[in-house]
């Protein structure tokens, strides 16, 4: 058996070939790159030089995209406004923003969106925030919330949130609130852990 392999941009750094090598070996699977004109040898140092060379030119090339995406992604929401994907957090909702810019998605009827406020829930999420620069805790403030009868997140919006017991406020909740970077006036790119605003 061979295995073909073309190295790519999303090829990955030193270390992964060079615990992907000896693996190869063992089980008598030649690597054969077609920038080196045949298969690789593991035990060769030249070989671990190239892989290693064409590794770190990938990482660079790896880092370039990532750079070029979020900038787009942060053009796309600081100067256009747009929402780019995911669940609005509470205290919006989604608004048409007109058709997609890419003539192919508006074909097919792709809209683009804008987060905008839904002020039942907004003026809840105020509250939260009142309520904690006022020194409450999270774990208080959900237990007042809780007290006065207001809805949470997933009992506000049901259709979105079927799959949540929608029973009552909890810290996690408020805190998720109060740390989502959306509601001090950021609009972020993405939803990982790691706000790319």
């Amino acid at each position: 058996m061979t295995l073909n392999r073309t190295l790519s941009s999303t090829e990955t750094m030193r270390s992964r070939a060079v615990l992907t090598f000896p693996l190869f070996a063992h089980f008598g699977v030649p690597l054969w790159v077609p920038e080196i004109g045949g298969p690789i040898d593991p035990d060769s140092e030249a070989h671990n030089l190239i892989m290693s060379m064409y590794a770190g030119i990938s990482k660079a090339e790896r880092r370039r995209i990532q750079v070029r995406v979020r900038a787009a992604m942060t053009a796309q929401t600081e100067f256009e406004g747009r929402f780019l994907g995911g669940r609005p957090p509470y205290g919006y909702r989604l608004a048409d923003a007109g058709p997609h810019p890419n003539p192919h998605q508006a074909a097919a009827g792709a809209r683009l969106h804008r987060l905008a406020l839904d002020p039942p829930a907004a003026a809840v999420v105020k509250r939260i925030f009142m309520l904690r620069l006022d020194g409450l805790g999270a774990g208080r403030i959900a237990a007042t919330l809780n007290a006065e009868g207001v809805p949470c997140p997933s009992a506000h919006d049901r259709a979105r949130n079927p799959h949540r017991s929608g029973e009552m406020w909890t810290d996690g909740t408020v805190l998720s609130i109060l740390r989502n970077p959306r509601y001090t006036g950021y609009q972020c790119g993405t939803s990982n852990a790691r706000p790319r605003c």
